[in-house]
């Protein structure tokens, strides 16, 4: 069974479907089917496209650690900065229904969506920075969305819940857990019944307008991720120290 699904509605709404047991960890191939559902979706017969989970524990873990090795990171980073083009660009309005742990890769999906429904279960986080890493499209669009001071605590591995980031901006409404689907299923319909048309152009004239400038900067996080994190010792460290489950010896440096 594919990780990634696509099931495409009559009404012009279009669900991805994240399921790779046990928690949606974003793999390369992972990211790979991902973008593919994407493109398929940017069609002018989709008006909403939501992105949710099949798994009772996760929206998404984040990206694979193993692809973080200096042999995956290019492409690894390459499938993470065309998934954030994409999600920018694309012509749909976008849902993200996320719920229980959400974080580093999967939370920088949800956030580049036009709206965040959570569950109230939801963690939210970065926990780059304890690889000794950090998530190169947070870091571009994180202040952006909640300002300087707060997305650094996040970058710096502070987690947030569902009302937290919902009171940060982040979170477009929090619903009891049980009733996301529920809920997210009536947006996306009570969107999808207005003019493709007009939702067109509003999503070419907000994110599309804020998307040039998103991009240089997510391109300069990942310009700086290559020159000095890919290579060094503390990268390779933390990888190792997280898959072998032990606190990392740093290089001081």
């Amino acid at each position: 069974m594919s990780s990634v699904s696509i099931t495409i509605r009559r009404d012009g709404i279009a669900r991805i479907t994240l399921d790779r047991p046990p928690l949606n960890v974003l793999d390369v191939e992972m990211l790979r089917r991902l973008n593919d559902a994407l493109r398929e979706c940017d069609a002018t017969s989709i008006r909403v496209v939501v992105l949710s989970s099949a798994l009772p524990r996760a929206f998404s873990a984040g990206v694979e650690v193993r692809d973080h090795l200096a042999g995956r990171l290019d492409a690894m980073l390459s499938e993470v900065r065309e998934n954030a083009r994409l999600l920018l660009t694309m012509k749909p309005v976008t849902i993200a229904a996320i719920h229980g742990s959400t974080l580093g890769g999967g939370a920088e999906i949800a956030l580049l969506c036009d709206f965040v429904v959570a569950g109230d279960d939801t963690v939210l986080g970065f926990p780059e920075i304890n690889l000794g890493a950090f998530p190169p499209v947070a870091a571009a669009w994180l202040p952006e969305i909640c300002g300087a001071s707060r997305s650094m605590r996040l970058l710096l591995g502070e987690s947030m819940t569902a009302a937290e980031a919902e009171r940060a901006g982040l979170v477009t409404e929090v619903v009891p857990a049980v009733s996301l689907a529920k809920t997210v299923d009536r947006n996306a319909s009570e969107l999808a019944a207005r003019s493709g048309v007009a939702l067109r152009a509003l999503t070419a004239a907000t994110r599309g307008q804020r998307a040039p400038a998103m991009l240089q900067r997510l391109d300069a996080a990942i310009a700086t991720y290559r020159a000095t994190v890919g290579p060094s010792r503390d990268a390779e460290e933390g990888i190792s120290a997280f898959l072998e489950k032990r606190m990392p010896a740093w290089s001081h440096r």
